[in-house]
């Protein structure tokens, strides 16, 4: 059963990081339904084209928010968390697409990826487990309502 969602967005360079993004992982997470189990921010920094990247683990705590805020307001911490995300034998994302991800960059852009898994997505599944359910289909989708999706609930079905 899937319950992770990968997550990619790509910021020019005029971008206004003002903390929204870090609000808006803060208020996912409260909720309980949904935990970050992994963000990772590359940049290109604007002056001197140099990387700047964090990358962090979920700890199902709420852990994401305090490192990232650090990450963001504090010249200091971005240098160090970047020294980290590029250091050997760090258990994160490889140095060596850290750096790719930054060539893909202008000066003053960034990649910011999200990895959410849906917690509720597991109780859901036991519950269908324990009922004799079966899943037909577990995918997301790009739609507003199910009638949107009247083909792929037929598809599910006749699977």
């Amino acid at each position: 059963m899937q319950t992770a969602q990968l997550l990619v967005y790509r910021f020019g360079p005029n971008a206004g990081f003002e903390g929204r993004l870090v609000g808006a992982l803060e208020r996912l997470e409260a909720g309980g339904a949904v935990r970050i189990a992994g963000a990772l921010f590359v940049a290109c920094d604007p002056d001197s084209g140099d990387l700047v990247a964090i990358d962090l683990k979920g700890d199902g705590a709420g852990g994401i928010v305090g490192p990232l805020l650090q990450f963001r307001l504090e010249p200091g911490e971005r240098h160090r968390a970047t020294e980290r995300a590029l250091s050997p034998g760090e258990s994160g994302v490889p140095a060596e697409t850290l750096r790719q991800l930054k060539e893909t960059l202008e000066p003053g852009a960034a990649i910011v990826a999200v990895l959410l898994e849906h917690e509720w997505a597991h109780a859901l599944h036991d519950a269908v487990v324990r009922t004799d359910g079966v899943a037909l289909a577990n995918e997301f989708v790009d739609a507003t309502t199910l009638g949107d999706l009247a083909p792929d609930l037929l598809a599910a079905a006749t699977r």
